[in-house]
């Protein structure tokens, strides 16, 4: 089927009629732009205009469909419903061209989406959940680009590539069904850890610093950096605290409250003074 024919065709035609491409599309009820693309075969008329074009220009749809007039008296009178499926499969190709270009335009920003995600992860259930919906997203239009493409169809006739297929197929499911159960175990038991009881403590004679560090591993090295090692030189203090470990750090609160001497106060200030950190942008 030849668009640039069947747009001069219908050129021809308006222009026997004598009326002009805004006339036509006013009779029609489409945009002048969509007559202009007709006749210049960059677009098709869509099929269910087929008979009103026509019965306005009293031709045969078959005419329209090749192009040219014809007389039919030499036989040859090839039917209808088979030019309109011919007609219909030139047009669907041309829909499918758009389709197969925005196909593989998501599939490239969504794999890259999925990468960004995953450079800089940190476990959060949003995030993760996230992670989980722009994977299934990217296999759903993989699928679809692989069949709009044709790419598909091809992998099904080769015996060999669709076994591949099949293959790579059970490897992703198993990966994806072992990493959700993962997910789930995970979920679950920070679930029942964030439902645990937190250790409390309260006295000055239950302050031990290094005691707190060595329990809870390195979550709270970075802040008890600022507490003192001990409390001789403190003429009162109280303490108190509650700690649990949760599933990615250490929930809880530390409250220590002192009142120095003067000469154990200078001597505390000199000590903080000496205390240096660096401070980084995470985000």
């Amino acid at each position: 089927m030849d668009q640039k024919k069947i747009g001069s065709f219908l050129k021809e035609l308006r222009k026997e009629k004598g009326i002009t491409q805004e006339e036509l599309a006013q009779h029609l009820g489409v945009s002048s732009r969509s007559v202009s693309r007709w006749e210049t075969g960059s677009n098709m008329p869509d099929i269910s205009l087929l008979p009103v074009i026509a019965d306005f220009y009293g031709v045969d749809i078959r005419e329209i469909i090749e192009g040219e007039r014809k007389d039919w008296t030499d036989g040859e009178q090839p039917e209808v419903a088979e030019k309109m499926a011919d007609y219909a499969g030139a047009e669907k190709s041309s829909l499918f061209r758009w389709v197969r270009i925005f196909s593989l335009i998501g599939t490239v920003l969504l794999t890259a989406a999925l990468v960004f995600q995953c450079i800089r992860y940190e476990p959060d259930p949003v995030r993760f959940g996230a992670i989980v919906f722009t994977f299934l997203g990217l296999v759903a239009l993989s699928v679809m680009s692989l069949y709009a493409n044709g790419i598909l169809e091809k992998l099904a006739r080769n015996k060999a590539a669709a076994a591949a297929v099949k293959v790579a197929v059970i490897v992703l499911l198993v990966v994806g069904v072992r990493f959700l159960l993962s997910a789930a175990f995970v979920l679950g038991l920070g679930l029942l850890e964030s439902r645990a009881p937190a250790e409390t403590a309260t006295g000055i004679e239950a302050y031990d610093k290094a005691q707190i560090v060595a329990q809870y591993t390195g979550d709270l090295d970075s802040g008890l950096f600022v507490f003192p090692d001990e409390m001789e030189g403190a003429l009162e203090a109280e303490f108190e605290s509650s700690l649990k470990t949760g599933l990615f750090d250490t929930d809880g609160s530390i409250i220590l409250d002192a009142t120095y001497t003067p000469e154990a106060f200078m001597a505390e200030t000199e000590r903080l003074s000496q205390i240096t950190c660096t401070v980084f942008d995470t985000i």
